[in-house]
């Protein structure tokens, strides 16, 4: 379950683990799944009040609608910043392992330049193709890897 930290500000702020990543993940694609999402991958009102209250009653807490919204926030930004990644010459992904890879010598010339990618060196995003599908892109698809549509329509219970 989620830790509930204090801030410099006072202010509670959610830990999420990744059972609350992958429920929150599946919340989404339950709503996509209905159509309760806009074209600029915007969700409704309605999705948004019914994801927070199922998100609540299964971790047993009164998150805000603002702490998912929040993380979809944050969880769109991981997604552009590994699919910005995978665009550039010499990375790919690898799903077995479910992490960007490159040779090291690629690794490390890019690294000097952008600093800021060095997490995604070692960081396993073990939800990538869900969240390709979440923020309307279909490079899963592209390169053949339809796996997630497949499961999305098992889980929720027919085709897309």
């Amino acid at each position: 379950m989620g830790i509930r930290a204090k801030s410099n500000l006072d202010r509670s702020r959610t830990i999420w683990t990744p059972e609350m990543d992958r429920y929150f993940i599946d919340l989404m694609l339950e709503q996509l799944n209905k159509g309760n999402r806009f074209d600029d991958h915007v969700f409704s009102k309605t999705a948004w009040m019914n994801m927070n209250s199922s998100f609540n009653e299964r971790f047993k807490f009164e998150y805000e609608m603002d702490v998912l919204k929040n993380r979809h926030k944050t969880l769109r930004n991981l997604y552009k910043a590994v699919k910005n990644l995978l665009n550039q010459k010499g990375f790919n992904w690898d799903s077995t392992r479910q992490m960007v890879i490159a040779e090291n010598k690629i690794w490390d010339e890019f690294i000097k330049v952008n600093p800021d990618v060095r997490p995604y060196r070692v960081k396993t995003i073990p939800y990538y193709d869900d969240l390709g599908i979440i923020y309307g892109d279909n490079s899963a698809r592209k390169k053949g890897n339809d796996s997630s549509l497949i499961l999305l329509g098992l889980k929720f219970g027919g085709p897309l």
